[in-house]
């Protein structure tokens, strides 16, 4: 099964395009997780069986482990081993780097960690995103449109041709086994709507959603028109105001994956 087959399974069986970020800041988590990798593992664990027939995806970025040094890589590795096998498994890096270095990249996060996609840098042009996109059955997020303000600073230069219209098109032409999409923040929605109409077949997937204050009307809208897409929400899911956890984590992804069905 190629990714495009995969990630479409995903999506039919869940009937929305919810995406759960998994961002376990220990500064964040419930008083009765400790407050070290053992605590982020046993957090995790609880959010996953609490959403797990709720949501087609979970993204997890890398940094909240990775901060923990080594033992914050055995907990990712142990939790992406127990993952159930009808989720996407996205590997929020945002990597980008040389040939060589990318390729290696590559292999970590797709082969060593298993991943089915991860999110990447386009900076350094399309040596940085081809060895991401040799695996048909593996695939990627390349950052477009992020859903912080300062992004603009960047992807907005260029008057009348933006940069971020110029790296959707370097991401189109490198789509040869359709497994390539764009990260489109949800904060920016007139920007999701004419990449949506520009690029009709290049899957989004959407942060910004939840406590950025993305719209999420306009993110459901473009993920239907072209059949697949992912919208996420980390912190709206991972620390909800109110109740008790884990059954608040449970209803906040059951009001997202209402408003996400498809």
């Amino acid at each position: 099964m190629n990714y495009t087959q995969y990630f479409q399974n995903c999506l039919m069986l869940k009937h929305s395009f919810l995406c759960v970020g998994i961002d376990p800041d220990p500064a964040l988590i419930p008083d009765r997780f400790d407050r070290s990798p053992e605590g982020i593992y046993r957090f995790v664990t609880e959010v996953i069986q609490a959403t797990k027939d709720l949501t087609p995806a979970y993204k997890f970025n890398l940094a909240f482990f990775e901060y923990w040094g080594w033992k914050g890589w055995q907990v990712l590795e142990r939790l992406l081993e127990e993952m159930p096998d009808d989720v996407l498994l996205v590997g929020d890096a945002k990597r980008g780097d040389i040939g060589n270095s990318s390729k290696f990249y590559a292999k970590a996060l797709l082969e060593t960690l298993k991943f089915h996609a991860v999110t990447l840098s386009p900076y350094l042009g399309s040596e940085s995103l081809q060895p991401f996109l040799q695996d048909e059955t593996k695939g990627a997020f390349i950052l477009c449109v992020t859903s912080n303000p300062s992004g603009r600073e960047l992807q907005d230069h260029g008057g009348d041709f933006p940069l971020y219209r110029k790296t959707a098109e370097i991401v189109e032409k490198l789509n040869q086994k359709q497994n390539a999409g764009l990260v489109m923040g949800a904060t920016k929605p007139e920007m999701l709507v004419e990449m949506r109409n520009r690029f009709p077949n290049l899957p989004f997937l959407i942060p910004g959603v939840g406590t950025q204050g993305g719209e999420a009307a306009t993110a459901v809208d473009v993920c239907r028109k072209c059949g697949a897409g992912l919208i996420n929400v980390s912190r709206g899911i991972l620390f909800p105001s109110g109740g008790q956890f884990p059954e608040n984590v449970r209803s906040a992804a059951q009001l997202y994956h209402e408003q996400f069905q498809f």
